[in-house]
């Protein structure tokens, strides 16, 4: 088995691996081997690709006549497919955390959040920032969002409509939205194309969407004040329209 693995192994290391495989493929059978049996195959999927792998185990199978061809390349398979899954795991855990740094949201004032858009930004990816963007409103229950696409270098007609659907929604969950950042080219590309943003706030810039998300979080907190102290002059009044009586 040694001389065999020696001879389709191309490095030690995997010569190592194809002698380990070999050995434990004519040990006795049972649910444990065959772990054991795919455990080596994956690693050997990850010396190689998936077509190189195929062609070894077949290549195996003509040297060995007792060789279970149908049974390993069933277990290849089976390795094969985990080694996808997982790699398609750390894609898509990589996709998310490079979205997550191209477009941070921060809250940067009580109340309030900015989302800073940084690049091109097509349909998915617009996707991908409203399904955030509104996870992060619900949860810390902001009522002002600061929209700046200083950094996107065009919005067209597909992003712009993503942008207005994604403020609404962002209003339903009662939050203000303020928009800032668009470019005097990207603006006039806008209104040729009819992206209509009438219904959210544009702030000429950071400093000035600042200042009115600042001022409309006062305005809320100063409501909220005056809606506790009338409650509570209710409450008195009541308590001393009861004692009359």
């Amino acid at each position: 088995m040694s001389a065999l693995a020696r001879k389709i192994g191309r490095t030690p290391a995997e010569t190592q691996l194809w002698e380990e495989f070999l050995g434990k493929l004519f040990a006795a059978e049972g649910a444990q081997e065959e772990a054991a049996l795919t455990s080596t195959l994956r690693s050997l999927a990850e010396e190689l690709e998936e077509e190189p792998l195929a062609a070894k185990i077949a290549a195996l199978a003509a040297e060995l006549p007792e060789f279970p061809a149908t049974r390993v390349f069933q277990l290849a398979l089976k390795a094969c497919g985990e080694k996808r899954r997982e790699q398609e795991e750390t894609l898509s855990h990589l996709r998310q955390m490079l979205a997550e740094l191209a477009t941070p949201i921060i809250r940067i004032w009580t109340d309030m959040l900015l989302v800073a858009m940084i690049g091109n930004i097509d349909s998915q990816r617009a996707q991908d920032i409203a399904e955030r963007l509104l996870n992060r409103v619900s949860s810390t229950r902001a009522k002002v969002v600061i929209v700046d696409v200083t950094g996107v270098p065009m919005i067209d007609t597909v992003v712009g409509g993503f942008l207005i659907e994604m403020f609404n929604a962002t209003r339903l969950l009662g939050a203000e939205v303020i928009l800032t950042g668009i470019k005097p080219e990207v603006a006039h590309t806008l209104v040729k194309l009819g992206v209509d943003f009438q219904t959210v706030s544009i702030a000429r810039d950071l400093e000035d969407a600042l200042r009115r998300g600042i001022a409309l979080t006062m305005e809320e907190t100063r409501k909220r004040r005056e809606l506790a102290l009338s409650l509570a002059k209710s409450g008195v009044g009541e308590n001393d329209e009861r004692g009359a009586f």
